[in-house]
């Protein structure tokens, strides 16, 4: 008798969590050009089942793989779901692609392809910069030309944060493309990075993968287990190490041996001499990834910045990366703890920006986390990624531009060292894929958000617990790339053109496993002295604008400031303004809500009040989450102001909202829709459309995130 398959499993508990966010949340906001819709959570869960999903045209059409990103991670999907179909499907023409890369109306081709769109949320229900062009134009489309056109969807969102806008350029797509006379051939998958948004996609990407089988074996037919069965489909992405202990496994159980098996498993070395530390100078490669070729150290240099790397084919940073001195770096708090916030000064005297702006860092590994995968490779730690030879049929993301719009090539860069390479280049702290996962355990049952996902388990933690040998192509190909880290800049151009402030909280937490978790970047900044000696550490990072994050021209217009934690960083950059232009002109009417864990955790009391006393603001309110006797949070503050946050609102004031986005950012919003309710006598749906107005209208912003 047969127990449920991990696929059922796993669909099983994606309709669960589906379900159960649909009941629970106001997740189903649906944009249509004109109007926002929002219907009552036990309809939409109604309407998503009642969709219509259509048999396939037929099974050997192209793919077109298309996507909207705005941080990366709907492109790193695409990229995963191009490179499984190519291993499934080694015939099959596939193309991938951004929503930007063509005119709208030639991005799609009834009838020649079977369109897959990938697209994550922006801001407040917003679609990413590189599909804002397309999405405007298929929600506007007015005649039903797109008969013929196969498609499916993939939406990233947060239910966390901006629940109510949960999924809503996903949905709103895939609900417009059969408006327009397309043919959905797979129920929309939903990514929720509230929860855990790799298992949902592995989920979804398993069943598009089966949906183009020409023929899918019965669940429940019994069959004759063999060597096939023990080496299943993950065993083509193993190493020879965890394919020999399988058969080895198998062999034992059943007495039998495959010498087709002993082949396959002899063939994943190659020489490597003055790299394979090994003594026949052999080193393990894999099979599913190209082999990279490597030649024997130069020297133990591991360089701190690539910026030697600048203007050539393997340039690493983005275009307006500069090298900041870091002039300063130290905890606010008098007793904050190791979780304290901290303030960390930066200068290039060739850089300039403008208050409300973000600097992008780029972290690096810690040194002893490098180490241990080091100390578990079969190559020389200072062995070189050649620079000719090299592989280039593979495709994976390396972060090479701005996020916005990354350039997709090798993840490693040619030139440096195995060690550079693990340093700057792969996030050794991120969680494993679903299917990486899998090749380490050796096990297509794992439970991923249970094993993996929830105790935030990583590469490293499953590698030594199951005591795997991995390649180095097996490694590099399949760890996340480096994204470089968005701080808001946390001081005023006008007071320190040449200098930036940004805040940061040391992220160090036990997992639910016990183990020490530290925040990559958070952790490689705190490391940054300054000895006021003339000498410098130094980081490197560019300035993004965010040119919708300003103060209105208008100095005399009311603001609202709301803050929490971080959030701080800018508001001190707005609020260090505001006590410039104090100095030359009248200011409009300002008050600060900003909350902190505790009095320890307070910082900037003194700014705040030194800028009450100049006019910068009238007045602030400080509330403590824990460790005082009036304990609080800004949401609970803000409600309790709600007549005076009305009067704002009203007296076309702008407010500006700086924190977390999954608990204070939704806290707050959700207390600014009651108080547009209580005091604009407004039911939900007009207060929602309110706010939205504010939102378009400049009158709120946000810079929310975790």
């Amino acid at each position: 008798m047969f127990t449920l398959g991990a696929a059922k499993r796993r669909l099983f508990s994606q309709v669960s969590n589906i379900a159960k966010r649909n009941a629970l949340r106001d997740d189903n906001v649906l944009h249509s050009a004109k109007t926002i819709l929002t219907i009552r959570p036990d309809v939409w869960m109604q309407k998503s089942w009642l969709s219509t999903v259509k048999a396939l045209s037929s099974n050997n059409q192209p793919i077109k793989i298309l996507y909207a990103s705005q941080t990366g991670t709907a492109k790193l999907f695409a990229h995963l779901l191009n490179e499984e179909l190519a291993s499934k499907y080694p015939d099959r023409e596939l193309s991938i692609s951004e929503w930007k890369d063509a005119a709208p109306e030639e991005l799609l081709e009834p009838k020649k392809a079977l369109h897959v769109f990938l697209t994550s949320v922006a801001g407040v229900g917003e679609p990413p910069d590189n599909g804002r062009e397309f999405y405007n134009w298929i929600m506007s489309k007015s005649d039903s030309s797109l008969s013929g056109l196969e498609y499916a969807v993939f939406g990233l969102g947060s239910s966390a944060g901006h629940a109510a806008y949960y999924n809503v350029i996903g949905k709103s797509l895939d609900k417009r493309l059969e408006e327009l006379g397309a043919s959905r051939v797979l129920e929309i998958g939903l990514g929720d990075d509230g929860d855990c948004i790799e298992d949902d996609f592995d989920s979804w990407m398993e069943g598009f993968v089966n949906l183009l089988k020409e023929k899918t074996p019965d669940d429940g037919e019994s069959r004759d287990v063999g060597v096939e069965d023990v080496i299943d489909d993950e065993a083509g992405k193993m190493d020879v190490v965890q394919q020999r202990e399988q058969l080895q496994l198998h062999q034992i159980r059943h007495g039998s041996e495959s010498s087709e098996m002993k082949e396959r498993l002899e063939e994943a070395k190659v020489k490597c001499p003055g790299v394979a530390l090994s003594d026949d100078e052999m080193r393990m490669t894999s099979n599913k990834f190209p082999s990279l070729k490597l030649r024997p150290r130069e020297s133990e240099l591991v360089r701190k910045h690539l910026f030697h790397l600048n203007e050539s084919p393997d340039q690493f940073y983005a275009d307006g990366t500069v090298r900041f001195d870091v002039i300063g770096n130290k905890l606010l708090g008098v007793d904050a703890g190791e979780t304290g916030i901290h303030e960390l000064k930066l200068a290039n005297p060739q850089m300039t920006y403008e208050t409300g702006d973000h600097l992008v860092v780029y972290p690096q590994n810690s040194q002893c986390i490098v180490e241990a995968y080091l100390d578990m490779l079969d190559v020389d730690r200072h062995a070189i990624i050649a620079e000719d030879g090299q592989p280039i049929t593979y495709q994976y993301p390396k972060y090479s531009s701005h996020m916005l719009h990354v350039n997709w090539i090798d993840c490693y860069v040619q030139g440096l060292t195995v060690y550079e390479t693990m340093t700057h280049c792969v996030d050794l702290g991120a969680l494993p894929s679903p299917s990486f996962a899998r090749m380490i355990t050796g096990r297509k049952d794992i439970d991923y958000k249970a094993e993996v996902a929830y105790p935030r388990r990583t590469a490293l933690d499953l590698i030594l617990q199951y005591d795997r040998r991995l390649s180095l192509e097996d490694l590099l190909f399949q760890v996340a790339p480096m994204k470089p880290r968005y701080y808001s800049i946390a001081s005023s151009n006008i007071k320190h053109p040449n200098e930036i402030r940004l805040v940061y909280r040391r992220v160090k937490y036990v997992s639910k496993l016990g183990m020490l978790r530290e925040g990559i970047c958070t952790n490689y900044l705190s490391h940054k002295g300054y000895l006021g000696t003339g000498k410098y550490a130094h980081i490197a990072a560019y300035v993004n604008t965010n040119a919708t994050f300003r103060l209105p021209k208008s100095t005399e217009t009311p603001l609202l400031f709301i803050a929490g934690g971080c959030g701080v960083a800018p508001i001190r950059g707005l609020v260090e303004e505001r006590v410039a232009l104090a100095q030359s002109g009248k200011l409009g009417p300002a008050t600060l809500y900003i909350g902190f864990r505790s009095p320890d955790d307070e910082v900037y009391r003194q700014r705040f009040e030194e800028a009450i006393h100049v006019g910068a603001l009238t007045d602030a309110h400080m509330t403590y989450s824990s460790g005082s006797s009036d304990k609080s949070v800004v949401s609970d503050a803000v409600l309790q102001h709600g007549d005076r946050v009305w009067k704002h609102f009203e007296d076309g004031g702008v407010t500006f909202l700086c924190g977390g986005a999954r608990a204070f950012g939704a806290a707050v919003e959700s207390a600014f829709l009651n108080i547009v309710q209580e005091h604009g006598k407004k039911d939900f749906v007009a207060a929602e459309q309110y706010l939205r107005t504010m939102i378009k209208n400049g009158r709120l912003m946000n810079d929310l995130a975790d």
